[in-house]
């Protein structure tokens, strides 16, 4: 079987099996199915006809947990960088603990806007603390692209009301 032939054949089914996870969100699920159909043209020289559809519903499910455990670690790095740990006993009061939550939702809502590369770049500069080198290198993109897509998120982000010009929101 072709790669383009396993790609139209599945393609609609794994599209599907991601959005179960999506949350309503379509691009994310486009992004699973991108993903799944990467690992698959990385794997294609041993993938059998017969049991590929099973083959493609592990992988779904798998880089989708993978995706959502992100999206969590994430989440935890921007509570952190919103509220450090040292907070004071004082501020654990009702309305201290919904407001870090309102800030938390708004702040990951914000993140979540941005168009997807944006969207790592930023949270590697921000949450990750790595240089532009650093993001160029992992990403394996030229720096110059790098801070280009910086640039830009950044300039989104304080259209959205977010304070980016020393890096923090």
């Amino acid at each position: 079987m072709s790669f383009d032939t396993l790609y139209e054949e599945h393609a609609e089914d794994v599209f599907v099996w991601a959005r179960r996870y999506a949350a309503g969100r379509s691009g994310w699920a486009e992004d699973i199915t991108h993903d799944v159909f990467l690992k698959a043209w990385e794997h294609r020289a041993w993938l059998r006809e017969e049991d590929v559809r099973g083959w493609l519903f592990r992988v779904t499910q798998n880089v989708a947990f993978s995706a959502l455990r992100r999206e969590n670690t994430f989440r935890r790095r921007v509570t952190d960088l919103l509220f450090p740990p040292q907070r004071a006993e004082t501020e654990s009061s009702p309305e201290a603990v919904l407001e870090r939550r309102e800030a938390l939702r708004s702040a990951t809502a914000t993140l979540d806007r941005l168009p997807g590369q944006e969207r790592v770049v930023m949270a590697l500069k921000l949450l990750d603390d790595l240089s532009q080198r650093e993001i160029a290198q992992l990403l394996s993109l030229s720096e110059g692209y790098v801070s280009k897509l910086i640039s830009r998120a950044q300039d989104r982000l304080s259209a959205w009301g977010w304070k980016v010009d020393d890096g923090t929101p």
